[in-house]
């Protein structure tokens, strides 16, 4: 149980300094889209998730815990990481509730607007009317569908467009998966506070990159954040202040005329997650050879003074 502890408060502070990294990243890269600051985010969150793999070659540490000290460490870190997860799993159930309770849209100006849109590999993004939610939103991780509030069947062709064209740049970006990704991550590393940071980050770019594929549509931007602006009323009377403030301030990046935007829609790539999850590999298995080897330097010069006797 001791080396459990010392493994896992290692792995926590590894995890932070890949977070920590990753901010400086996205602070350098702030004059770049919301695309790739987003990559930026996700790549970091996959690395903290692999990270745990390679890091069971390592040798045990020769530290030692004070007696009773490492099942109370160990104990807090799981009730942490439990309820993080119970939560997780429970707000996916509620999700696949919406699901099966909405009416598919197999036909009408919602689906021809999302065959119009969808330029992925061939597969048809299921849409659902829903009668409890506000606004559209993709649910789903392997098999993603696209829930369209029942008031907002009437909406204007261009306000429909536009809708759709942030949620089709979700599904085409496997954000419900990265986001998925990002909370197992916080629920692993739930002490540090940077792993929270972390998903707000990913979260935010997600969806700024999501309005830059909108906006491609040909919307104005002002009409753009005129929806948003009544997304957002209908935000802070179910879901409180803080959900309301992050769509103010996705109306300030749209309305940003100096803000870089992707240069062009987002479009499914096959390989996109494979690459991502190839990619964490390699850097978490640097940085654990890196580790490994520090570890090995105190006893390079004892070699040195024998051989010199």
């Amino acid at each position: 149980m001791e080396a459990a502890t010392l493994w896992l408060g290692a792995l926590e502070l590894v995890g932070a300094l890949v977070f920590a990294l990753a901010g400086l990243s996205d602070m350098c890269a702030r004059r770049r889209s919301a695309a790739v600051r987003r990559q930026i985010w996700a790549l970091a969150i996959a690395v903290a998730l692999v990270l745990p793999l390679p890091r069971l070659a390592l040798a045990a540490s020769t530290l030692r815990l004070p007696p009773g000290v490492a099942p109370a460490l160990l104990a807090v870190w799981g009730v942490g990481a439990a309820l993080l997860l119970a939560r997780l799993i429970a707000g996916h159930a509620a999700a696949g509730r919406l699901v099966r309770a909405g009416a598919p849209i197999t036909e009408g100006p919602w689906q021809e607007t999302a065959r119009s849109l969808w330029f992925g590999d061939g597969r048809q993004v299921e849409l659902r009317a829903c009668a409890t939610s506000r606004t559209p939103q993709v649910v789903g991780v392997l098999r993603p569908v696209i829930l369209v509030p029942v008031p907002m069947l009437a909406a204007p062709a261009a306000e429909r467009r536009a809708l759709l064209a942030h949620e089709l740049a979700h599904v085409a970006r496997a954000d419900c998966l990265l986001l998925l990704a990002g909370a197992v991550a916080r629920a692993i590393y739930w002490p540090d506070p940077l792993a929270w940071w972390a998903l707000r980050r990913l979260r935010a770019h997600a969806e700024d990159a999501a309005d830059d594929a909108a906006l491609h549509t040909g919307i104005p931007s002002s009409s753009y954040a005129a929806q948003l602006v009544a997304v957002a009323r209908a935000q802070l009377e179910r879901a409180g202040r803080v959900a309301a403030d992050g769509l103010r301030a996705r109306v300030r990046g749209v309305l940003d005329v100096g803000r870089i935007r992707s240069d062009a829609p987002a479009r499914a790539t096959r390989w996109g997650v494979p690459r991502l999850v190839g990619a964490a590999l390699v850097l978490a298995t640097m940085v654990t050879a890196c580790e490994a080897r520090s570890a090995e330097v105190p006893g390079a010069p004892a070699s040195g003074q024998r051989g010199a006797k």
